[in-house]
């Protein structure tokens, strides 16, 4: 990218998070969802930025605290008076806020051109406990866990980084229920087997889209010989393999569906095999059930179906794609370790929303900022940026973000300046052998 090109390119992003924080529109949002009624010393804009950052600077923030931040901006309000700017209407704003900055169109453009697909797109969900009082609105399981749980799922786009759902949900809801959504022609739909439905796979077909999943243990398998259905004993098959040996088959999914799928099936060596029966026995959802015999055998196989076709998804591949998956983890250890969006003490129910909230938005911001500076890093060094390190550069400089975030057109291009710098000398991806970066997995679907 040369210089003038990654100033446009700059500028541009700059424009785009502007239009996105105008005060104008910040306070519009606030009226229309009736937070702001009337004259108030406390604005939309004042009680935005407290939601999102407040936290940040201190995860265990009072009530006082919150009065203290707003002091600083010229705002005084008593600690009950703020107390009771928690309430639905202010949910209904950040809400509404929160949605803009999803809508917003920021111009960050793919590193990688793909050829195979349009996108590379991952679905999955986080859990996050909760105080038991909130479980009148978020309810849990219960049992060994709280009696009141969230449920966070983040969709997004692996080549550009462009997020393209955020959810919070009642924390027993189901993911396969979770609505396909965001999903377009010739996308490749990568999901865990929390999301597995044959329905939900026929809705992908019917998109004109392409999925790429784990198999799960408990569906039929058929193969189409002789003019009839013939069921596949993947334990027999399993026994037939040697470790590190791969078979595809044209398979159908199904005892009434018979879904068309291609199955690659590899059997992996005794260890990784024995580690993966470890990890079922431990999960928390696994420890009250029985296991069946069957489960445990294929645990020494890794089986992935899907609808792509050989020449889009060679099989000695599907693997190294399927692995882009554990993107979403490392996001979600960003959200954890460095935005603490786990760290939930009792408090006012709306006062939570508002603040989870927040913090969504900033993980929105702080989101596209990272596919900028990765994408001009990337242009420039051919060098990949660390996820988690950048979230942690940017979580040292909240408070540089915050005046960028309040002055954006002022202290932003200053602010981009400095987080990029930082971020090729603190925030590069180390190479681990035997592992391709995603990048490095992306230039083979280029």
């Amino acid at each position: 990218m040369r210089p003038s090109e990654a100033l446009r390119s700059k500028i541009r992003q700059i424009e785009s998070i502007s239009k996105f924080l105008d005060r104008k529109k910040i306070e519009c949002l606030a009226r229309e969802s009736k937070f702001i009624q009337r004259s108030s010393a406390l604005s939309g804009m004042d009680f935005f930025i407290l939601c999102v950052f407040a936290h940040q600077q201190c995860d265990q923030i009072s009530l006082e605290g919150m009065c203290a931040e707003l002091l600083k901006n010229g705002v005084r309000i008593t600690k009950q008076s703020l107390q009771d700017r928690f309430n639905d209407n202010a949910v209904a704003f950040m809400r509404e806020v929160l949605n803009e900055s999803l809508a917003l169109k920021f111009n960050v453009g793919p590193m990688i051109s793909l050829q195979t697909f349009k996108r590379i797109t991952i679905l999955d969900s986080t859990q996050i406990e909760l105080p038991e009082s909130f479980c009148i609105k978020y309810k849990g399981s219960g049992g060994g866990a709280s009696a009141s749980s969230l449920k966070l799922q983040y969709g997004f786009d692996v080549v550009s980084q462009k997020i393209i759902v955020i959810l919070m949900q009642n924390g027993v809801q189901a993911d396969h229920s979770q609505q396909l959504q965001g999903l377009e022609e010739n996308d490749l739909r990568i999901e865990d087997l929390g999301y597995f439905r044959l329905q939900r796979f026929e809705q992908i077909i019917n998109a004109k889209a392409f999925f790429l999943s784990r198999y799960r243990h408990n569906v039929t398998v058929y193969q189409w010989q002789g003019q009839q259905f013939h069921p596949v004993n993947l334990l027999k098959l399993e026994k037939s393999m040697r470790p590190g040996e791969r078979k595809t088959i044209n398979a159908f999914l199904g005892l009434n569906e018979k879904l068309a799928v291609r199955m690659i099936i590899e059997k992996v060596p005794p260890k990784i095999a024995n580690e993966k029966r470890r990890k079922l026995k431990t999960d928390k959802q696994n420890k009250r059930k029985n296991i069946s015999s069957k489960r445990l055998s294929l645990c020494n196989l890794n089986i992935y179906v899907t609808n792509t076709s050989e020449q889009q998804i060679p099989s000695d591949q599907v693997r190294s794609y399927y692995s882009l998956r554990w993107q979403v983890e490392i996001i979600f250890k960003a959200w954890k370790s460095v935005y603490h969006i786990d760290h939930i003490r009792t408090m006012k129910l709306q006062r939570f929303e508002c603040v989870h909230l927040g913090t969504l938005i900033l993980i929105v911001l702080t989101t596209n900022l990272m596919s900028f500076c990765k994408r001009n890093l990337y242009a420039r060094y051919k060098k990949e940026l660390s996820e988690l390190k950048f979230f942690k550069l940017l979580k040292a400089s909240m408070a540089a973000l915050q005046q960028a975030v309040i002055n954006p057109r002022k202290q932003l291009l200053e602010f981009l300046d400095m987080i990029e710098s930082l971020a090729y000398r603190n925030s590069i991806k180390e190479a681990k052998s035997n592992k391709d970066t995603p990048f490095a997995i992306l230039k083979i679907a280029a």
